[in-house]
């Protein structure tokens, strides 16, 4: 260059460059935050879930020691469940007696094994079955005294018996037995 020619002004295309950095950064810091809350979202979703479970887990737990409270303490060193209380009545032929009458003097079944054990054999037995299925068996075997605590106390546990890996929830959400190529896939990822 000589010096008769006078330099460009380059002020205007720093100041576009300038200005279009500065929207970029914002542009990034409003993408980052969006994360960081969408992060917030997903923790909180993951701590309200893993607090319900821990919450039924500790309501089964509470009433498993309610039970074992109640039981006499020789059946407790043996590992046995105490036999139903059945209110004694006078004997009277079958035939002479109301049927609600006889339907109570029927004692309710009493659960022999953990019910995890209970769900996991089940399945074993039958196949692949519903949540509601399971319910209702273990509702039936005496294991709950209701349909609600039924509920919540099956879900807990399927939870606890499929991050075990004894037994697979299938996409349709029923629940099957875990497979020989599951087990394997557990006993490797640990």
């Amino acid at each position: 260059m000589n010096e008769g020619q006078a330099m460009r002004d380059i002020r205007g295309d720093l100041q576009d460059r300038a200005g279009l950095l500065e929207e970029q950064i914002n542009a990034h810091e409003a993408q980052f935050d969006k994360l960081i809350d969408q992060l917030k979202r997903e923790h909180d979703s993951r701590l309200e879930d893993l607090k319900a479970e821990l919450e039924a887990v500790n309501r089964l737990l509470e009433v498993e020691l309610r039970r074992l409270e109640t039981m006499p303490s020789a059946q407790r060193a043996q590992g046995r469940e105490p036999a139903p209380h059945t209110v004694h009545q006078p004997q009277q032929h079958p035939s002479h007696q109301p049927a609600s009458h006889r339907q109570q003097a029927q004692s309710q079944p009493v659960p022999e094994q953990p019910l995890a054990d209970f769900l996991v054999r089940k399945l074993n037995e039958a196949g692949a079955m519903s949540r509601d299925d399971l319910r209702r068996l273990a509702l039936q075997e005496g294991y709950f005294a209701d349909a609600d605590t039924a509920d919540r106390g099956v879900h807990t546990t399927l939870l606890n018996v499929v991050k075990a890996g004894l037994i697979r929830q299938l996409p349709n959400g029923n629940f099957a037995p875990a497979t020989v190529l599951d087990t394997i896939r557990l006993r490797r990822a640990m």
